[in-house]
């Protein structure tokens, strides 16, 4: 089958969306399918691994595994990740399925366009990954299109999947869900990062570049640090340590507690300045650049992976199901379709409450039993939950119905 994958983000930019579109085109091409991924993002912009986990650029083509093609029509005006992008009409006229990963402003607007005249015969599948959020006016008035044919575009598409109906039955397509229910289908993402991958020698190298000790309480976050992804909450989790760190109201005093930040974008300076005016900059290690190789090695040396999100533009936390695969208990901000990662693994607190986060890390790092717990129902909800390969086989099921 030829097929089309949209999406706003691809690697080596690293992103939420880009990384699930990743996984399942590289199956898919590994199944036979002819997959090419438009995507307005190439490997020279500026904003490359802001995750601040590095990798190389996927195979493309050649005679390696996961042949597939990736190709970036031109967008003007672009705005982010998204742009108007008219010319993506004439090259989708070929293809037998488009999968559409929304959001994907200008684009899906484009596709919408080509479907309703009749320029774009191939059948369209969705995958709703996340609301689209906004932290400025000038953004949500850009967005009236996406509003104007957002029903009509679901309702064109044979399937909608996503990664939590819980999530979609909360979202701003909530009324599209409830009006057209048997559209919707669950698939669960897998994870990219197991013990299977640890390096015990990079383990090592890295234990002493962080000054690890036994008696020292990692808590690890990774997430994007650029203005995109301000809703992560990284300001709220350094607020949250201070209370801990300093024992303040009614909170226990940690100071054997480091917090350890993977992530890399514009907003990195200001979190770094908000540690140093809370007075907890020693306790904090910001991880400019990790490597796919190391990441499982933070994972594996973290007492607890923390997720403090402050709106639904999180949608599931794949960085929670990667923590689980390791045996971690989890915290995350208590919202539609993270909270069902977290399941029975860890501990939901209020979002943007900082005591409330503060209170939920002491309980982790000071109660064994509870850690325990929640370390065993990760594991068994990774492995019965969190499978790559389950999901595309599934994901390709669909495709032929």
């Amino acid at each position: 089958m030829k097929i089309a994958h949209l999406v706003c983000q691809f690697p080596p930019y690293r992103g939420g969306m880009g990384n699930v579109a990743h996984e399942q085109v590289r199956r898919l091409a590994d199944m036979g399918h002819e997959v090419t991924v438009f995507t307005l993002s190439n490997y020279h912009d500026t904003t490359p691994s802001s995750v601040g986990v590095e990798s190389t650029p996927p195979k493309l083509g050649g005679e390696g595994e996961h042949k597939y093609k990736v190709e970036h029509p031109r967008a003007f005006p672009r705005l982010g990740n998204g742009g108007f992008c008219p010319q993506i009409i004439k090259k989708l006229r070929d293809f037998d399925l488009i999968q559409l990963h929304y959001p994907f402003f200008g684009v899906q607007e484009m596709l919408w366009f080509g479907k309703k005249l009749g320029l774009i015969k191939a059948r369209l599948v969705i995958f709703y990954h996340m609301d689209a959020s906004f932290n400025n006016w000038f953004l949500k008035i850009l967005s009236c299109p996406t509003r104007l044919v957002r029903r009509s575009l679901f309702k064109m598409a044979d399937h909608v999947f996503c990664a939590s109906l819980d999530y979609v039955a909360h979202s701003e397509i909530k009324n599209i869900y409830y009006d057209y229910q048997k559209k919707f289908i669950e698939i669960p993402f897998g994870v990219s990062h197991s013990p299977s991958d640890l390096n015990r020698s990079r383990l090592e190298e890295i234990k002493q570049q962080i000054s690890w000790h036994p008696n020292i309480k990692n808590i690890l976050f990774v997430g994007n640090l650029d203005k995109a992804h301000y809703f992560k909450g990284v300001n709220i989790l350094l607020e949250s340590l201070k209370k801990l760190s300093a024992g303040a109201q009614d909170f226990l005093p940690l100071p054997n507690t480091k917090l350890l930040i993977v992530g890399e974008g514009d907003l990195r300076p200001v979190y770094q300045d908000l540690a140093r005016e809370l007075n907890i900059y020693d306790h904090v290690i910001f991880l400019a650049r990790v490597s796919d190789l190391d990441l499982p090695c933070y994972y594996y040396l973290a007492d607890t992976v923390v997720l403090p999100s402050l709106t639904k533009a999180e949608a599931f936390g794949l960085v929670l199901a990667e923590a689980e695969s390791f045996g971690k208990p989890v915290i995350a901000s208590d919202l539609p379709g993270v909270r069902g990662v977290v399941g029975e693994a860890g501990l939901l607190a209020k979002p943007g409450d900082v005591d409330d986060l503060a209170e939920k890390i002491k309980i982790i790092l000071t109660d064994e039993n509870a850690r325990q717990k929640f370390s065993a129902s990760a594991l068994h909800q990774a492995k019965e939950k969190y499978n790559w390969d389950e999901h595309v086989i599934v994901l390709n099921q669909l495709y032929k119905k």
